[in-house]
Formats: C-alpha cells, structure tokens, sequence
C-alpha cells in the first residue's frame, strides 16, 4: 500500500497517510476518508479530521448512518515528560474546573460535564457533553475523545457525532476506541 504524506494530493478515498513532522502513520476506520483540505501537520501539532468517504466525496450520496461522525486526530510535539502524562494524571486534570475549562468548546467550565474510563493501561476515554454552541452546524454537543501519548507524543482523538444520529453514543466511543487502537499499532513500533 503507498501512503499518502502531508502535502501530496490526496486521492478521494484516501485512508492512510503518514504525517511528516512526527512520522505518524493514521489510518481511517473502514468507510472513513480524510478531509485533505483539513490537514495540518507543523514541527508543533498534525491535526487530522475524516467523515464517511461519501459525505466527503460528493452531497447527492446517501451518507452511512453509523458514520454520520467526524472524527478528529491530534498529535502533539514531542513532550518534555511522557512518563508523567498518564490516565491516571489525565483523570485528575480534567476532573478539575480547569481540566473542564479546557474542554469547553467555549472555554467555560459550567458548560462541560464528562464520564471517564480507562481503556487498556495507557488510554483515558472522555464522554463529554458541552452545553456551549457547537463550531459546526449538526453537530450534537456530545462527543467522545481518547487521550494516550504515542512515542512521546500526546495524541487526542475525537468522534463527534451529528444531532439526531441512532445510536450515536456507544457508534461514536466504538470508532474513538479503533482509532486510538489502529493508531498505536501502525506506531508504537517506530
């Protein structure tokens, strides 16, 4: 398979790629394509969102239910201290008003509530609902994000889903969980 890099064009339909600055190999869950014009990938932060190839592709394609999702990856620049960012450490931060703070669409603790769960030894999952006005219209203001540190690296996965999808909830945590997992396969081995 030839992966794509930041900056190449993006052929419709992409799923893999690997990000230049870090090195990162992402890959989409089935059915999910990068949004090549979303990219982002400095010596400070990649950012990397995907939707269901359709919905990207072309309007007048019927859009899979299930993947009525944007998911979102976020890769950090190499940390001072990744032994000390843990689930644990994570826990305990964003159980504080400012944990919450930083989570707020609109940086205001009051509009945040969140569930926390540790998957495996080295992932904190939040369900987060945020009370404040989404950035992108449809969106429901609930969504699910993963937090691990891969090779020294802080990443942050989301999967957002949109107002009035079946299921979203348990749909949405499924798809952060295989993101965070495909993402540690393709890269903990570097």
């Amino acid at each position: 398979m030839t992966l794509s890099k930041f900056g190449d064009t993006i052929p419709k339909g992409q799923s893999s790629w690997r990000l230049l600055s870090s090195n990162f190999i992402v890959t989409a869950p089935d059915g999910f394509c990068v949004d090549g014009a979303s990219l982002k990938d400095t010596s400070k932060a990649s950012f990397v969102l995907m939707a269901d190839c359709a919905a990207l592709s072309s309007k007048n394609r019927k859009v899979d239910q299930s993947r009525s999702v944007l998911l979102t990856v976020t890769i950090s620049a190499p940390l001072e201290s990744a032994g000390s960012v843990t689930p644990r450490a994570l826990e305990q931060f964003f159980g504080t008003e400012q944990g919450r703070t930083v989570l707020s669409r609109d940086s205001d603790a009051a509009t945040v509530s969140a569930t926390m769960e540790k998957v495996g030894n080295d992932t904190l999952i939040l369900h987060i609902y945020d009370s404040a006005p989404t950035n992108i219209e449809g969106l429901a203001q609930e969504d699910w994000r993963a937090f691990t540190v891969i090779n020294n690296r802080l990443v942050t996965l989301s999967a957002a889903p949109f107002e009035g999808v079946t299921a979203r909830n348990s749909n949405a945590k499924t798809l952060v969980i295989q993101l965070t997992h495909l993402l540690q396969v393709e890269n903990l081995a570097q």
